[in-house]
């Protein structure tokens, strides 16, 4: 593992630019570009720069340059009656993985989650993505193969709601 100058920082809004291309790089990776409809707007309207923020954003930088960022916002467990912290997403540049930055934004992710008396951190992970499922056993994460992810979206949320 390299020693980097590794910095981890809350983004601001002179970072919404370099948000969004993370994750238009993360589309990427993940293999879904067609589903990318995030624009500067829609990030602005819903991200730490209103009143009440969705969402967070942490940025990964080496030296001087962001390389990589974790997306995550507040969640709730019932069995636990305890806010838990929900990563969203993770996403380093391919060059810097490896190194220790992902390891860096895991344990910034804890230490929010701990001040903050999360019961747990949770997130999913594509099951094709191996190196991203051994990185995450190896930070001591349980990898749940009983719970499946269920989703609504688009058009099916309107006929649910009855449109």
């Amino acid at each position: 593992m390299a020693n980097l100058d590794i910095k981890i920082r809350e983004a601001e809004l002179a970072d919404l630019e370099l948000i969004l291309a993370f994750i238009s790089e993360k589309s990427e990776f993940d293999g879904v570009p067609h589903l990318l409809e995030a624009t500067a707007d829609k990030l602005k309207q819903t991200l730490l720069f209103v009143e009440s923020p969705l969402v967070r954003v942490l940025l990964a930088e080496v030296g001087d340059t962001a390389v990589g960022f974790a997306m995550f916002y507040a969640s709730y467990s019932s069995l636990l009656a305890q806010p838990c912290l929900w990563l969203d997403d993770l996403f380093l540049q391919s060059h810097f993985r490896g190194m220790g930055v992902g390891t860096a934004l895991l344990k910034s992710l804890a230490r929010i989650a701990e001040s903050t008396n999360c019961g747990r951190m949770e997130w999913t992970v594509n099951t094709g993505n191996v190196p991203g499922i051994a990185f995450y056993q190896k930070q001591g994460a349980r990898i749940l193969e009983n719970i499946r992810l269920c989703r609504i979206d688009g058009d099916a949320i309107n006929l649910l709601a009855g449109q």
